[in-house]
């Protein structure tokens, strides 16, 4: 027998006597009534033979199944009706749980009887509620039950989800909350343009006229109160004051008037205009429905400006100095430029200025830098033997071979890429310039390459079987003789893009 999870007590089967019946007794029941009719007559003996049936039944034990909300009890039974068996079971044939067959159907051997409990469902129609206790699960049956019939524009919320009144018989899941709004016939009538009937299921005219888009402004005047309760076939008028839209000190004013001209416009918006203020259109122009107006506020100052007048930096040469070396020979002051200008601003907006004059306060001083020509040859040791040198540079060295080249190994002016080849820039180092780099030896420029950052660097050239890689700051060493067409001022010195120098 399935276990009854509910808690339904199951009726115990008849337990046998402990001594049997004499089979004429068993056989024979009528003989014990016959004292009854002689003492009662037939009437009696009547309820007498429906007090027989009534022990003959309660004596007798048979199965029955019991369906509860879907889940299957099989029990034993001893009732004479479908209800007194349910009071057996401690369950109210009267709690409005619908009961199949009814409860007054006598009790039959294998009977099915079939439970559906009943439970609270709220009703919400047109805002009133109700509650309902119903055994029904499905919003087609209980609105049904309930006497509710629906139109197809009818807004319908089960449990708060919208719901199509066309398909709610096949609503999946019990229901708990039921909300319908009727939907109601109106008229909206706005000054000007064509009726405009609606469809609403809100319950207030604001509300109605909200859901349908239409807006209202302050001045816009509404023949019904806004709160007042949406009735059938209801008509609407709505008169409309002019519509426009101010622009004035940063805001953007949507509002309506009354009036003929911009100007009263502007004075029903609380904007007015001031001193050199303007309005666009004009403030006596006639206003115009769904016109937009532009206020511009003008006011106009003075400004006194003083602009720096740059110096120049004038070279000198100074053969007291060695090549390479400077000094400031007079400081550099900039000079002033004064202006006086008249501004005119619209909505705060410089939209004109116009110079009234313009004076040098004071000139500037050029700057005056002294650059060495004075060339001193110096000798400098080396594990290749001693060399003589007129200038020392500080460069970023890096290298290259054939091989890197995919191959190509003739310059720029023409020489075969090998040691002692050097590539740089050669408006710093021209070509045939003879160098000495230290863990390199003396080298040509031969060669150049692309922009770089800054023009103080070299590559190193090798062949490709004695390539070695190069990539760090050298002091490079410009051999003697110098030449005769000697660039005394270099361009000044930095270091490359995303390789700062450490000085070692």
């Amino acid at each position: 027998m399935k276990p009854d999870p509910l808690g339904l007590p199951e009726a115990a089967p008849p337990t046998p006597p402990t001594h049997p019946r004499p089979p004429t007794q068993n056989r024979q029941p009528g003989r014990w009534l016959a004292p009854l009719t002689v003492m009662f007559g037939l009437g009696t003996f009547a309820l007498a033979v429906a007090l027989f049936a009534v022990l003959t039944t309660l004596s007798r034990a048979f199965p029955v199944t019991l369906v509860i909300d879907g889940e299957a009890y099989a029990i034993t039974a001893r009732a004479l009706t479908v209800e007194s068996l349910l009071r057996q079971l401690d369950i109210d044939p009267a709690s409005g749980d619908s009961i199949q067959p009814p409860p007054d159907t006598p009790l039959q051997p294998d009977m099915l009887i079939r439970i559906a409990r009943a439970r609270t469902v709220t009703l919400m129609i047109d805002g009133t509620a109700q509650l309902l206790w119903t055994p029904l699960t499905n919003p087609a049956a209980i609105l049904a039950g309930a006497g509710v019939t629906l139109n197809r524009d009818d807004q319908v919320m089960i449990d708060g989800t919208p719901a199509d009144p066309a398909a709610l018989e096949g609503w999946p899941i019990p229901v708990s909350h039921i909300s319908v709004r009727r939907v109601t016939p109106i008229t909206v009538v706005i000054e000007g343009e064509a009726p405009r009937p609606l469809r609403t299921t809100q319950i207030t005219v604001g509300e109605a006229l909200y859901e349908a888009g239409i807006d209202l402004f302050l001045a816009d005047t509404v023949s019904v109160d806004l709160n007042s309760a949406v009735q059938r076939d209801m008509t609407i008028t709505i008169r409309r004051a002019s519509p426009i839209t101010v622009i004035a000190d940063g805001d953007v004013r949507r509002a309506r008037a009354q009036g003929q001209v911009v100007a009263d416009a502007l004075s029903e918006a609380g904007v007015s205009l001031v001193g050199l203020d303007y309005a666009i259109p004009a403030a006596d122009s006639p206003l115009v429905a769904g016109m937009a107006i532009r206020v511009i506020r003008v006011r106009e100052t003075f400004e006194t400006t003083d602009a720096p007048i740059p110096y120049e930096v004038v070279y000198q040469a100074d053969p007291a100095l060695e090549l390479d070396q400077q000094r400031v020979i007079q400081g550099g002051q900039p000079g002033i430029e004064r202006t006086r200008i008249r501004v005119r601003y619209e909505n705060e907006i410089a939209i004109e200025r116009e110079v009234e004059a313009v004076e040098i306060a004071a000139a500037p001083v050029n700057q005056v830098i002294g650059y060495g020509t004075n060339v001193v040859i110096r000798t400098l040791d080396t594990p290749d033997g001693p060399i003589q040198y007129y200038r020392q540079l500080r460069m970023y060295a890096t290298s290259y071979h054939p091989a890197a080249l995919g191959g190509d190994n003739v310059t720029a002016t023409g020489a075969t890429l090998q040691r002692g080849i050097v590539g740089a820039n050669p408006t710093l180092l021209p070509y045939s310039t003879r160098i000495y780099v230290p863990n390199y030896g003396v080298g040509s420029i031969e060669d150049t390459g692309g922009p770089r950052s800054s023009p103080y660097w070299i590559d190193l050239g090798y062949s490709d079987a004695d390539y070695r890689p190069w990539a760090r700051y050298v002091d490079v060493y410009l051999l003697a003789p110098p030449p005769a067409a000697l660039d005394y001022l270099l361009p000044d010195w930095t270091p490359l893009r995303g390789r700062p120098d450490s000085g070692n």
